[in-house]
């Protein structure tokens, strides 16, 4: 078997766009089933415990729902490991959770990610966390929303300065 036979093998294998369309395994999605899906992971979170060992789900989403004291509900979803999807049914519950990040689970990070588009949960990298760093005996004339942001940007993305009652 020659070049030339492959390809006209491999050329009978695919499917032109005109067949796709009409019988093919590709199918768009009509908009009224588009808008619940979008609105769904909206208020989605995908959350990872970065440890070697794998976790009891019943145990975690038993704690995760009493440590996050969700007021208007939340549905959590085991995917596969240590991987769970969160959603929630409020923005407000979802927001206060992101932001009192991080959070662990039997001594192991949680690494949270919020997914758009057309991502799948296995192809997100969970490599970021989010940490509140205090910085310590600073000179009280450095005690400035500026320095704080230049100094929390020598350690990585600055989100937020506070500086205290001063």
């Amino acid at each position: 078997m020659d070049a030339e036979d492959i390809a006209v093998m491999c050329v009978s294998l695919s499917f032109s766009e005109r067949e796709c369309e009409r019988k093919g395994p590709i199918q768009r999605l009509e908009e009224n089933l588009k808008t619940p899906a979008m609105h769904r992971m909206s208020l989605c979170v995908v959350g990872k415990v970065l440890s070697n060992k794998k976790v009891n789900r019943e145990a975690f989403m038993r704690v995760i729902r009493r440590i996050w004291q969700v007021v208007k509900g939340l549905d959590i979803e085991s995917v596969t490991g240590n991987m769970f999807t969160f959603h929630f049914r409020d923005e407000d519950d979802m927001s206060r959770v992101i932001s009192g990040s991080p959070w662990s689970f039997d001594d192991a990070l949680i690494a949270l990610e919020r997914p758009s588009g057309k991502v799948t949960v296995e192809s997100l990298g969970f490599n970021r966390a989010d940490f509140w760093v205090q910085i310590h005996q600073v000179p009280i004339r450095c005690m400035s929303k500026d320095i704080g942001w230049f100094l929390g940007g020598m350690i990585g993305d600055v989100m937020d300065v506070d500086r205290g009652a001063t």
